[in-house]
């Protein structure tokens, strides 16, 4: 199964439909601060040469690639939300709007783990409570602070479990495609 077009389209309408760029429409996302040592060098977005206009790559990911994101919050909470063996897809790098992104598409049964997940650590309840942590080799590359809107997002039936994830460097976009994409 690819990403399609119509899935890449309805992913980033879901990040713009809820007002902010990020996880799925986050109120405040960070790139990690320690992310040296990630990623390969400068490139076209696209990944190919700069005469190469096929768009983003798409690849099944590896479920044991080392990336997950985790549930933290203020009270204790750390519970995972996601890994890469929940994963289906994903496509990158490509850019927008000064930023890198990555997409990652959870398959019907991720997608009912990712709300259960969410909805166990109390994040459906008290969403501004908690932080999205997501890490590469047990290293932040992604922080969101999440919100109401997002959370409602993410739970609503209209979201068919595509996150697009943007990096602010397209080294650290490119390494977190790089070890996703079961290769």
């Amino acid at each position: 199964m690819d990403i399609s077009r119509r899935g890449v389209l309805g992913g980033l309408g879901a990040v713009c439909a809820v007002g902010a760029v990020g996880f799925a429409g986050a109120a405040t996302v960070t790139d990690g601060e320690t992310v040296g040592g990630l990623g390969g060098g400068a490139g076209p977005a696209g990944g190919g040469s700069e005469e190469a206009d096929d768009g983003p790559e798409s690849a099944a990911v590896d479920p044991d690639a080392p990336f997950e994101a985790r549930l933290t919050s203020d009270d204790g909470t750390d519970a995972p939300l996601f890994d890469a063996s929940d994963l289906d897809r994903v496509k990158g790098v490509f850019a927008e709007e000064g930023e890198y992104l990555v997409q990652v598409v959870l398959p019907d049964a991720g997608v009912d783990s990712f709300r259960t997940r969410l909805d166990e650590a109390g994040a459906t309840d008290d969403p501004a409570a908690f932080v999205v942590s997501m890490t590469l080799d047990g290293t932040e590359v992604r922080r969101v602070e999440l919100d109401r809107e997002t959370v409602d997002a993410l739970t609503g039936s209209d979201w068919e479990g595509v996150l697009t994830l943007p990096f602010g460097e397209e080294r650290v976009a490119r390494s977190v495609y790089d070890r996703l994409a079961d290769s």
